[in-house]
């Protein structure tokens, strides 16, 4: 993540003489269970300048993960957002700054499918806006399946961050980037202990609360950590990742199908049979009441 330059504007909107203000405070809240992770960013930033700013911050996320929440408040207002077509969006966030109103505007890079850029316009002076971003994300095995890695990107690779480039948003300022932030970020981390055997982190030195029943709870055991590398929890299972299904609730669940070394190996020897998974969902509401109907 990075702190990245402000843009002050006048009464009539116009960019004037730019200057940094960094984030104020990032925190990091994740709920994991099993293979799947439920993370919510919070950002926090802090108008101190005598006038209103735009404020435009470019973050990581992980390429596979599915943003499904985006709030802003300011004051005692919550504004929940709506997803639009990017260029009504756009649209709807410039009205909004030329008559004055405070505008959020979140977007996907469009020179990278993993990084996001975060518009908080018209901010004024001496206020602060709470950005809150949930999104959730399928974990990756490794280590032959005995490992579920947890990753947090928390820098944005050095192709889209050079000295020269910028960031251009919907208002048409420019903010360039800055890869140096003095903020620290705050990180807890809620993993269901269902079949897990070790939890550690290659990145960070971290403190494991064992004290709950169904959970352990991560955090970093170092205060003022800086974001200069990703966030990486490695949760070792008791045994490899099996064939797993999960209620994530009562309309929706997930499922994650792993084929063993000696399967894929069988598979590949056999010529003869056609290699191929088909997956059948029932949505008839068959199996609704006592009488139910089996596939």
């Amino acid at each position: 993540m990075l702190k990245i330059l402000q843009n002050r504007f006048s009464i009539e909107h116009e960019s004037v003489n730019p200057h940094y203000v960094p984030l104020k405070r990032v925190n990091i809240e994740a709920y994991i269970r099993s293979f799947a992770a439920d993370v919510i960013i919070q950002q926090v930033f802090h108008n101190d300048e005598e006038c209103h700013i735009e404020a435009v911050y470019c973050f990581p996320i992980e390429e596979q993960a599915s943003i499904y929440k985006f709030v802003a408040r300011v004051d005692d207002r919550e504004i929940v957002a709506q997803l639009k077509e990017k260029n009504e969006a756009q649209r709807e966030y410039n009205d909004a700054l030329r008559h004055g109103h405070g505008a959020y505007l979140l977007e996907q890079d469009e020179k990278s499918q993993d990084n996001f850029i975060v518009n908080v316009g018209a901010l004024p002076s001496g206020k602060e806006c709470h950005i809150s971003i949930s999104y959730v994300s399928e974990l990756d095995l490794v280590k032959d399946g005995s490992t579920i890695r947890f990753v947090i990107p928390t820098t944005i690779a050095p192709r889209y961050n050079s000295n020269v480039g910028s960031i251009s948003s919907p208002a048409n300022t420019t903010s360039k980037y800055v890869q140096q932030s003095p903020y620290t970020i705050e990180f807890c981390c809620r993993i269901e202990n269902n079949n897990v055997a070790r939890v550690s982190s290659p990145s960070h030195p971290i403190q494991i609360d064992l004290n709950q029943s169904d959970v352990y709870v991560i955090e970093f055991a170092q205060e003022n950590t800086h974001l200069d590398r990703d966030i990486i929890i490695d949760i070792e299972l008791v045994e490899n990742h099996s064939n797993t299904i999960l209620a994530v609730e009562s309309g929706a669940i997930m499922a994650s199908f792993t084929p063993t070394n000696e399967e894929c190996q069988r598979a590949v020897n056999n010529t003869t049979v056609a290699n191929e998974f088909i997956f059948v969902v029932d949505c008839s509401g068959s199996m609704e009441d006592e009488n139910k109907i089996g596939l």
